[in-house]
């Protein structure tokens, strides 16, 4: 029996399948394309002048309304802009920042018969608001502060979840 060092099979190994290793990375290429193209068809959307008006009017009377007590940003996706406003340490749900932002947007949503959603995140006591119509979307994620003295998370329950286990046994 002849030892060769592991070096050499490797070797030999790559060199055999260099045409697939060269597949991959001409995917791996064409995969970054895509994405490129992406990237360009949102900056070119958000820079679009009817983009940017709506966008104006949107956003504005948010930054007013919430004076700097929430962070702001937009994105891009599935071909529409997207606000995000993440706000941290508020009060209550009923703090008046949250509040007159939620009714401003639901005006606007319910005039453009677009469509309203809430999720909760009772581990974090983080609530989300979506607001969505055919040309634009906006989240509004807010969160109370641990120490609020007017909402606090509260067990309710348990929940016990049955989960089959595997192992892997080999003949």
């Amino acid at each position: 029996m002849k030892l060769v060092p592991v070096c050499s099979i490797f070797n030999e190994r790559f060199i055999m399948n260099s045409k697939s290793v060269a597949d991959v990375i001409g995917s791996a290429v064409a995969s970054l394309d895509s994405r490129i193209a992406d990237v360009k068809r949102d900056k070119s959307l958000l820079k679009s002048a009817k983009i940017q008006k709506r966008l104006t009017q949107l956003v504005a009377p948010l930054l007013y309304i919430l004076g700097g007590l929430s962070n702001i940003r937009i994105e891009v996706y599935c071909g529409k802009p997207v606000v995000y406003v993440s706000m941290f340490s508020i009060d209550s749900f009923k703090q008046d920042e949250l509040v007159n932002a939620l009714g401003y947007l639901t005006e606007i949503t319910e005039k453009d018969n677009g469509k309203i959603t809430t999720e909760d995140w009772a581990v974090a006591v983080n609530r989300d608001f979506r607001f969505e119509t055919e040309e634009w979307r906006v989240c509004v994620h807010a969160y109370v502060k641990d120490d609020s003295p007017t909402c606090r998370k509260i067990a309710v329950g348990t929940e016990v979840i049955e989960r089959t286990k595997y192992e892997i046994v080999c003949d």
